[in-house]
């Protein structure tokens, strides 16, 4: 390994040439300032061009373009107000922008006041401009939009290129073709053509002139390149000196082993192996006499592989063994791979089922073009693919490509590990017509080892082979950073030691294999917790996979508790290979720490979620009478909570009905309990409104009236649940609009939808994916899960590889997924009759599988250097028959294993590991649910008894009818808020003042504004309704009277119904009073009515306008004659939170005005 004074000195030649007027790729490793290096570069190419618009640079995201735009606006505000930093590396930079601001005001260009001169912009950006300005070339004509969910529109051409199979003549056959290649599973070849739809722009090009037998030949050729590479690796592994002492036990064996066995191809190995492929049957007979079935080298030699026991065997089998006893484990493995090499050559049926899915293939990206046109979207790669066409070729370029090479003097290009074929050929492209020597530049920026984006079509390979040999015509000067400012020293230096071995030896542009780069560490180290710390998991093999998922969320919140009483105002980030790693450790905390905040950006999926999954089943039930597994979710979901019994009673003995069907029957209502059927009563009614007004309003506004009905916002729990329920009809609203939704595909939609982060959290705990932490930095990171796998790629239709033919340009080499028939489940089998040889396709796949293994290394990388002070690794072993901790190989902790084994070890033999099992079983015995008593909602009993959707005028009705019968106010909103207080009120006589926060009441306002809305309210009036009625209850809450007035009582009521006869004997009718308040003080009876009005000067208008309502209270007197109390009457005006008495009354006391 270089020094460190090496090193630095590298980084530090590597920076004064970036600032070279020449053309540079610069590999930056994580933490070496990068973003600075980009804006000193700028800012010294912007004092030497004529325009500033001659200057692009291209990031990849919006958050990276902006910073670099800062940066550099930054730099020239403080050049121009001469504030000269102490800094090394700033103080560049401030000279640099000095010499811009002297250019650019010698040139009046005024870029602090005109920013938008500077051109820097996503690569995407700039497509979608290029092919805006050529529409006609670009063939778009008026510019789509790009699509949020492009997946959709590669399903739908999907299924319409499966539809062509009814069209006569080549396309129908071509359909007809695939289908039968994939046992005429029609969904399976659907799911394989949208996979392949996502990724066209690596294979469309190649399907125009594929199918030929010339083609076909030359992609032979390019797999016997790829199968000669693997060859010669394992020459090199043995050499012509150790393939001649093998020779002699080889023929041995050969002699001593049926004839038809692999291994009699050695019978007159005479000569070394040549590493062609015509070789191959050596090679392999070569792999079954050295390597056992899984791969490994061989450890003793029997009779089944022609060493029987003898004298001259043993001489043989010694031979061999100290053989292999020179072969390292890399070496055997390259040995291993021969097995894996394929014949370079396709059967008859793979050449035409390779024709016949290249022109499947054009067809499907026909049909994805005429949605996207009739759409009015497009996807990123299609863009990408107009600006091309906008451009033309290196032969014959557009008007607009030979305008841009006169414009564009200097392309800068940050992230360029992250670059796609297709993005590498826009460059190519943009300086087809650069020459050497005339002045332009390109200047690209990466880190290799942070290449991870492969799901993105991005291709590490591509920057070293620019490194390489050039982009087009551009030849870059290979410049390396090494130094890291952002970890300290310890952290760096634990990187150094354990990447080294994890990462490949050497670069690969196939593999995309990429070797580690050390860098040095400039940051102080500080902190008592600095450095890396394992945290070894050790459990038995039998342990489940939940009690380790338990244990391990359990130390992690140990680690964030320890960490922030170290660092209170530290930043701590839990990072994760996939959202569902931390499922367990939201769970623990939601259930034992809810106070603990955190930050989580799409991490909590909604669709698991029992709101949102009562709401699903309930659209489901509703839209689809007969889905009967959703119909019997909404009778047990909490706003109808049928119990079991009286479900089975309901439904268990007849199948054909449907449940809508069954709720009606009378007969059968018999069966269930008085319960069972005070509940079904309540649901059928909403139900049969509901089915009465369906289709006359938005699905979104239809539903949700339903929901409310049916009391669904009276069982939620909190701003939380609220905040789900929203998000579900926000995406009915979204869908519905966009005129995409479809009930079939609903539960994909909603599988899109996450929880929104903590509005409370502070952002010093943070939970995210690593691939969204990317470019981020936290004093202190926690890597959990690591004993846990990635996602496997899937298998595609077809796999494609480019290969550099000597003399020729790069060809492609295609395989078809193997064909599926009756018998092997989809699985795979070979040609030519031999199903254990390896295809084409296996091969690439392999090929595939090996960069996912190589990305993962850096996925690993990029984790454990967004740490600044700490790194915290976290990770469950499970033991083997003699206790021993076993590696989990296709892990990250696999991967580590060599640098962490003894933590692990230490904790297997230190007991670790029945403790660790014991505390886990002890929570989970300790653990009870947490439970929540319906019966008791969190939000106002009354919108359980929501009514039907009302039309606006609706309203109006209702402040009429309001108003004559005593009503406040002839105000249509008024009146309704006047009911939702009166309603409110109730709840808190009934639970107590101290359940009810302003908190809570603003988490309730969503709730209060659907109540308003169903009362015929537009949406703007129902939000300002709810916020006064809030505020209301909160006076009412603020003051001492409103507390005194609500506060429990021995006996006491609210909203009391009491019945009375009225009217003259004979003719009497019975009519109801509701009392709004009434208790029992120091032996007088209070009765107490409210009143949600507003008055001005309250002070003198109050006494006046309570005399209007006296009559009514003294008739809510007569009702309590009998007790023979003495009686006090008063009117609570909630808004001011006073209580005004009558008191002139015979039986009561001297009154007033009980003030706040």
């Amino acid at each position: 390994m270089n020094s460190q004074a090496q090193l630095l000195e590298e980084d530090r030649r590597s920076r004064e040439r970036a600032l070279e007027l020449g053309s540079f790729i610069v590999e930056a490793p994580a933490g070496a300032g990068k973003t600075e290096l980009l804006t000193q570069r700028y800012l010294r190419l912007l004092a030497v061009v004529a325009e500033p618009e001659e200057i692009v640079a291209i990031t990849f995201t919006n958050k990276a373009a902006a910073e670099m735009r800062n940066r550099i606006l930054v730099s020239l505000e403080r050049a121009a107000a001469g504030e000269q930093p102490q800094a090394a590396h700033q103080r560049i930079t401030y000279a640099l922008a000095q010499q811009a601001l002297a250019a650019g005001t010698e040139r009046g260009w005024q870029l602090i006041a005109q920013p938008a001169r500077l051109r820097i912009l996503t690569i995407d950006a700039l497509c979608a401009s290029l092919a805006r300005q050529l529409p006609f070339l670009s063939r778009f004509g008026v510019q789509p939009k790009i699509g949020d969910d492009p997946k959709r529109h590669y399903e739908e051409a999907a299924r319409r290129t499966i539809a062509l199979l009814d069209e006569a003549g080549a396309v129908g056959e071509v359909v007809a073709e695939a289908l039968r290649h994939l046992d005429n599973d029609a969904q399976h070849l659907a799911k394989l053509l949208t996979s392949m739809l996502a990724r066209r722009d690596q294979w469309l090009r190649h399907t125009v002139a594929h199918g030929t037998r010339e083609r076909s030949a030359e992609s032979a050729r390019g797999l016997g390149l790829l199968v000669q590479r693997d060859l010669e690796r394992a020459v090199a592994c043995l050499d012509a000196g150790l393939q001649s002492r093998l020779m002699p036990a080889a023929r041995f064996a050969a002699a001593h082993v049926d004839g038809e066995t692999p291994l009699a191809r050695l019978a007159d190995w005479n000569a070394p192996l040549p590493a062609i492929p015509e070789a191959l049957p050596q090679w392999r007979a070569l792999c079954d006499l050295l390597l056992t079935g899984k791969g490994t080298l061989r450890k003793k030699f029997t009779v089944n592989e022609g060493l029987p026991p003898g004298k001259e065997s043993a001489v043989h089998k010694q031979a061999l063994l100290d053989c292999l006893a020179g072969l390292s484990q890399e070496q055997a493995d390259a040995i291993a791979r021969i097995r894996k090499l394929p014949d370079p050559r396709y059967s008859e049926e793979e050449g035409r089922t390779v024709a016949a899915l290249a022109v499947l293939l054009k067809l499907a990206a026909a049909q994805l073009w005429t949605v996207f046109n009739e759409q009015g979207e497009a996807d990123f790669v299609e863009v990408a693919q107009r600006a091309l066409l906008a451009l033309g070729d290196e032969d014959t370029p557009s008007d607009l490509a030979l305008q841009l090479d006169y414009r564009i003097q200097h392309l800068l290009v940050d992230e360029f590990q992250d670059t796609s074929p297709t993005q590498v050929q826009l460059l190519q492209r943009l300086t087809a017509g650069w020459q050497e020597g005339d002045g332009r530049t390109l200047f690209a920026v990466g880190d290799p080892m942070q290449s991870i984006y492969r799901f993105r079509k991005a291709d590490v390979g591509l920057f070293l082979r620019a490194a390489d040999t050039g982009i087009g015509r551009i030849r870059l000067q290979r410049l390396r950073l090494c130094r890291n400012n952002r970890s300290g020293a310890a952290l760096v230096d634990w990187v150094n030691h354990s990447f080294a071995g994890i990462f490949p030896a050497q670069d690969s542009v196939t593999s995309g294999a990429i070797q580690y780069r050390p860098f040095v560490a400039t940051r102080e180290q500080t902190g008592a917790n600095a450095g890396v710390q394992v945290h070894a998991i050790v459990f038995d093999r039998e342990t489940s996979a939940e009690d380790a998922g338990l244990h391990e969320a359990q130390r992690i919140l140990e680690i964030i508790a320890h960490e922030r009483a170290q660092d209170p105002a530290g930043k701590i980030a839990v990072l994760v290979r996939a959202r569902n790693h931390l499922d367990a450790l939201v769970a623990l905390i939601r259930r034992e720490q809810p106070e603990l905040r955190f930050a989580a950006v799409e991490i909590e999926g909604l669709a698991a979620r029992q709101t949102v999954q009562d709401l699903l089943a309930l659209t489901r039930a509703l839209l689809h009478r007969a889905d009967r597994v959703n119909w019997l979710a909404i009778l047990r979901a909490p706003w109808c909570g049928l119990k079991l019994a009286d479900l089975h009673a309901l439904a268990a003995d007849d199948q054909m009905a449907t449940l809508w069907q069954l709720i009606g029957d009378a007969e059968r209502l018999q069966r269930l309990s008085a319960d069972g059927r005070q509940r079904l009563a309540h649901l059928r009614g909403v139900l049969a409104e509901a089915f009465a007004q369906q289709g006359r309003a938005r699905l979104r506004r239809w539903l949700e009236g339903v929901w409310l009905q049916l009391g669904g916002a009276a069982c939620l729990q909190g701003p939380a649940e609220i905040a789900d329920a929203q998000a579900y009809f926000d995406l009915l609203d979204e869908l519905e609009a966009a005129g995409r939704f479809r009930l079939d595909r609903l539960e994909q939609d909603v599988a899109a939808l996450y929880a929104a982060p903590d509005a409370q959290a502070d952002g010093t705990l943070q939970f995210m994916t690593i691939h969204k932490a990317k470019g981020l930095e936290f004093d202190c990171v926690i890597l959990p899960g690591l004993q846990r796998k990635g996602r496997s790629d899937e298998h595609e239709l077809m796999l494609w590889e480019e290969v550099a033919l000597e003399g020729l340009s790069e060809q492609l080499v295609a395989a078809p997924l193997r064909k599926r028939s009756f018998g092997n489940s989809g699985s795979n089998h070979g040609s030519a009759g031999n199903d254990s040889a390896p295809t084409p396709y296996d091969y690439l796949r392999l090929l595939e599988q090996e960069r996912s293994a190589n990305e993962a290394a850096r996925v690993l990388y990029v984790a454990a250097t967004r740490a600044i002070r700490s790194l915290h690794l976290v990770g469950v072993a499970k033991t083997n028959d003699d206790g021993e901790p076993v590696r989990p190989s296709g892990t990250f902790l696999g991967l580590l294993w060599d640098s962490v084994a003894g933590d692990f070890a230490a904790a297997a033999a230190g007991g670790n590991l029945a403790v660790a099992a014991e505390r886990a079983a002890d929570r989970q015995s300790r653990f009870v649910p947490k439970l929540v008593r319906v019966s008791a909602p969190a939000v106002a009993e009354i919108l359980q008894q929501a009514a039907p959707p009302q039309p606006p005028d609706a309203a109006l009705a209702q402040a009429g009818a309001a108003q004559a019968h005593g009503g406040e106010t002839a105000d249509p909103l008024a009146a309704s808020v006047g009911t939702l207080v009166h309603a409110y009120l109730e709840m808190i006589a009934r639970s107590g003042t101290a359940e009810w926060s302003q908190q809570r009441l603003d988490a309730l306002q969503p709730a209060m504004a659907l109540w308003l809305t169903q009362r015929g309210h537009s949406g703007a009036v129902a939000k300002q309704g709810a916020a006064q009625a809030a505020a209301i209850v909160q006076a009412t809450l603020a003051s001492a009277a409103g507390r005194w007035v609500l506060q429990p009582r021995p006996d006491s009521a609210a909203e009391l119904a009491v019945a009375r006869l009225a009217g003259e004997r004979g003719r009497e009718n019975v009519a109801t009073h509701i009392v709004d308040r009434c208790f029992v003080e120091d032996g007088q009876r209070w009765i107490i009515d409210y009143k949600t009005t507003q008055l001005d000067d309250a002070d003198a208008a109050l006494p006046g306008h309570a005399e209007r309502y006296r009559a009514q209270l003294e008739r809510y007197a007569r009702l309590f004659e009998e007790e023979g109390l003495p009686q006090r009457l008063a009117i609570f005006y909630a808004a001011h939170g006073r209580l005004v008495e009558l008191a002139d009354l015979p039986a009561m006391a001297e009154g007033g005005i009980l003030n706040t």
